[in-house]
């Protein structure tokens, strides 16, 4: 069994007979661990539990790897080549109908802004925090404010409590894009009239819930999904990283 590089790309054969292929690139806002996508042809045959650990040594990271779940077979590869999984990313699309609750609540105030406005620099500062906090532990986030921001949509949904932002939806349309806060006592409410909102204008909303996201997991919570898309996210340490 030989492996072979070219630019980004490495090729693993056997006899000439292509095992996998492996493309290691980067991201630009979480660049410790160096991303890969893989495709498999046989790997049952690929004995060597090291593969993967000579291309972290090149790169001198942490190798990261994002699947659906429904991958087992690179689930498995992934295992015998010593990833662990750190992750589980939700993606859903849901209802009102969905949602466990039907009864009446106290609702939260609801305040609009957009870029531009004063409070909605100040929930772009809250979202930057918390969002460095629940990825610090898997791949920092590394990109300074003024280039995370560019990646957040124009419109937020927020609250108040004595003129302090307590919690912040980043709204797209029918998407929620990113949620954030700082009192765990009163997100399920904030989040709940949120979603209440827009289902007075969607039929339907999206989203996607990390499970090392307390916030986002709270708004998923909120739904009786029977069948939801899910991806996790692997990562690879060698002793030299």
């Amino acid at each position: 069994m030989n492996e072979s590089k070219q630019n980004n790309r490495y090729q693993i054969e056997e006899n000439g007979r292509r095992l996998a292929t492996i493309k290691t690139y980067r991201n630009q806002y979480h660049l410790r661990n160096c991303y890969i996508r893989f495709d498999l042809n046989d790997h049952e045959k690929i004995i060597d539990p090291s593969i993967l650990q000579s291309i972290a040594d090149e790169q001198k990271c942490p190798l990261q790897a994002m699947i659906a779940s429904s991958e087992t077979q690179k689930a498995n590869f992934l295992k015998e080549q010593g990833f662990k999984k750190v992750r589980v990313c939700y993606e859903l699309e849901v209802e009102k109908d969905d949602l466990f609750v039907t009864e009446p609540f106290q609702e939260i105030k609801i305040l609009k802004a957009n870029r531009g406005d004063a409070d909605y620099l100040s929930c772009c500062e809250m979202l930057f925090e918390y969002y460095k906090v629940t990825h610090e532990a898997i791949n920092p986030l590394t990109s300074p404010f003024e280039e995370f921001i560019e990646l957040i949509p124009d419109e937020v949904l927020y609250s108040k409590d004595n003129d302090i932002i307590q919690h912040a939806a980043f709204v797209e349309d029918d998407e929620i894009a990113y949620v954030s806060s700082i009192d765990e006592n009163t997100f399920a409410r904030f989040v709940l009239t949120v979603v209440n909102m827009l289902f007075e204008v969607y039929p339907s909303i999206i989203f996607e819930a990390d499970n090392t996201d307390w916030v986002a997991m709270t708004l998923k919570n909120l739904f009786n999904v029977a069948s939801t898309v899910t991806f996790d996210t692997w990562i690879y340490e060698s002793s030299g990283n």
